[in-house]
């Protein structure tokens, strides 16, 4: 599928799926005094994908010339209210990079230093993006691997370049996957009816693809299993109502890794020290609580995403 592209930032040569920055020194009505380094142009241009996890793929060629602002960066989020952006690629002083653009550039992770590129290389890129986690990938060696401390958003995906040299992009290539809630709770009556019969029904009608840990098989480390469906969950909704270890283990861990969690309790429960100050939505278990906890799971579900779109941390 052949993509449609709106520049916004620099000059681009598009054909299909495959772009080319044009690079250059910027023009100067004066010539610029010897001490001064050369300012090399950056470009932005933005595709009409949408993306809010999934993987982002292409083969990415730095011709000629490559130096500390040489730089190829897939965009897995972008504000058109600020202009500010969440990338994730090779080069800006490092191998690769994930970093985020708010007036200024944010590192949130980098491996290596731009000196390890080679010019006129075709590298195979891919970031890939599950919840909070961003990895990326180079000729298919995952080199990079962190955990975003904001949840990211659904939006349009592009690609930023700067440096002294022309750079290819060609085989462009955006893979997306649904928002997916990791819920954790006892698995036992009632709470696995609140989950068949209100929390899936609700997250899917908002497009939202619900999961438990009992739904998970094949060999592992169940722990191990449970951590990384955390991580790579956008949002946890955890019921609280039930003394439970494990699910006070989890939330504690979602809560330490900054991912958005809803917390719902039966109205009778009692809730410990360390939850209760915490906003929790209550249920009664009857026809007209299911109403109540639908339209509230409902309300939450949609704050998130809302604040998720606008980009506040950019």
């Amino acid at each position: 599928m052949s993509y449609k592209w709106i520049t916004l930032m620099g000059d681009f040569t598009i054909q299909g799926n495959d772009v080319t920055f044009n690079a250059g020194l910027y023009s100067a009505v004066e010539p610029a005094p010897v001490s001064m380094p050369p300012q090399y142009r950056a470009g932005k241009v933005l595709s009409n994908q949408q993306f809010g996890g999934g993987s982002l793929r292409g083969t990415v060629t730095i011709q000629e010339q490559i130096d500390e602002s040489s730089a190829c960066d897939f965009l897995l989020a972008y504000s058109p209210a600020t202009r500010g952006f969440l990338s994730a690629g090779v080069g800006g002083e490092a191998l690769a990079s994930v970093r985020y653009f708010a007036n200024q550039w944010h590192t949130v992770g980098s491996i290596g230093t731009s000196s390890q590129l080679e010019a006129n290389r075709a590298y195979d890129l891919s970031v890939t993006a599950k919840g909070s986690q961003v990895s990326v990938s180079l000729d298919g060696v995952s080199v990079l691997s962190v955990n975003l401390p904001f949840i990211l958003p659904n939006s349009q995906t592009g690609i930023f370049c700067a440096g002294p040299s022309n750079i290819h992009i060609t085989n462009f290539a955006v893979t997306s996957q649904k928002t997916t809630a990791f819920v954790v709770m006892q698995f036992t009556p009632p709470f696995n009816e609140l989950y068949t019969e209100v929390i899936k029904p609700v997250c899917a009608e908002l497009g939202i693809v619900a999961h438990r840990a009992d739904e998970t098989f094949g060999p592992g480390i169940v722990i191990a299993d449970i951590a990384r469906q955390i991580s790579e969950a956008n949002i946890v909704i955890a019921d609280v109502t039930p003394e439970n270890a494990n699910v006070y283990y989890e939330v504690g861990y979602a809560h330490a890794i900054n991912k958005p969690t809803i917390l719902i309790a039966e109205k009778k429960a009692e809730l410990p020290f360390d939850v209760a100050p915490f906003r929790v939505l209550f249920y009664e278990d009857s026809i007209g609580g299911k109403r109540v906890v639908e339209e509230g799971l409902r309300n939450h579900l949609k704050e998130i995403q809302a604040t998720a779109l606008q980009l506040q941390v950019w």
